[in-house]
């Protein structure tokens, strides 16, 4: 009896003491495990810090400018566009819903907008605040010290300058509408492809780039002399277009295929060609009938019409398609 008794105690004893061990493993385990959390959210923390964009050096001499609108520019913004316009100009009022509409979303892709006043500040604060416009105004007065704006006679105008202060772009105030192409920024796909529609289509001659980007519909004819003006240069152009995966497409007006044929054979026209009577020229995605010829057209791969005008337009591709 005495026996047992001494092997219960010893039992008991040999427990008493692993308990303190086991706790201590507990909190050893729950401390590893802790100490594993928060290393985990500093981690995260650490990329978000790093994913977001750097005060740039352009936006450090915006930052010290002096504005008439309570809205500042966003110093780690991509690129700033720098519009030309007034309250009495009725294209400028014209685009101007446009181009409020955009800027929400043109703010988010990390692209600004700063009005450049043409008239007295009373002027052009009811101006912006008339289209509820959140982006900033500055009166040209105070725009020494900012690097890389062109200016104009004529607005509405636009110019368009990246991070670093280089000037990427000028033109009409409506350039604006195609800043993602302008900016290089993602456009989500449409419902279909521009290539693999292009590619369904049978050409006159030749055959389109399966990997382009854009695409440039020139309508051009044998009978006008305009068009003949402009061939050899356009001719020129599209070796550096096919370099950039850009696509020319001569939609053709001549009345009949031998004629159309004739016009690309002497003028040595490389780049597919199609009669615009053709119906299947209406396929093409983004097709605009036109009024005139020289004309020319600019679509993105998705379908897009980023750009349309006379037929000397063409030799402007590399603004509208970066």
């Amino acid at each position: 009896m005495k026996q047992s008794w001494f092997y219960l105690s010893l039992l008991v004893g040999v427990f008493a003491g692993m308990l303190p061990v086991a706790q201590a493993a507990d909190e050893a385990s729950t401390t590893q495990t802790e100490k594993k959390a928060k290393k985990s959210k500093k981690s995260k923390k650490g990329k978000g810090e790093k994913a977001e964009r750097p005060v740039s050096a352009m936006g450090e001499k915006l930052a010290a400018a002096t504005y008439f609108t309570e809205a500042k520019p966003d110093a780690t913004a991509t690129h700033y566009f720098f519009l030309e316009s007034a309250s009495w100009c009725g294209p400028c009022k014209a685009v101007m819903p446009k181009i409020i509409e955009q800027y929400p979303e043109m703010k988010k892709a990390g692209v600004e907008i700063i009005l450049i006043a043409n008239e007295d500040e009373p002027a052009a604060k009811r101006y912006l605040e008339s289209y509820k416009a959140e982006f900033a105004g500055i009166l040209p007065a105070n725009l020494n010290g900012i690097p890389g704006i062109v200016r104009a006679n004529g607005i509405p105008f636009c110019c368009l300058v990246d991070a670093e202060g280089n000037t990427v772009t000028s033109g009409h105030g409506r350039m604006i509408l195609q800043w993602r192409q302008l900016t290089n920024q993602p456009v989500s796909a449409g419902p279909g492809s521009a290539n693999k529609a292009i590619e369904e289509i049978k050409f006159l001659t030749g055959k389109p780039s399966k990997k382009a980007n854009y695409f440039i519909y020139l309508h051009s004819s044998s009978t006008c002399a305009a068009c003949k003006s402009i061939v050899p240069t356009l001719v020129k152009e599209y070796k550096k277009m096919k370099k950039d995966n850009v696509e020319m497409i001569l939609v053709s007006h001549d009345s009949t295929e031998a004629a159309a044929k004739a016009y690309v054979k002497e003028n040595r026209i490389k780049f597919p060609s199609i009669l615009d009577s053709d119906p299947a020229a209406k396929t093409l995605p983004g097709y605009t009938p036109v009024s005139g010829i020289p004309a020319a057209t600019i679509v993105d791969k998705h379908g897009t019409v980023i750009k349309s005008g006379h037929g000397t337009l063409v030799t402007e591709w590399k603004t509208f398609c970066p």
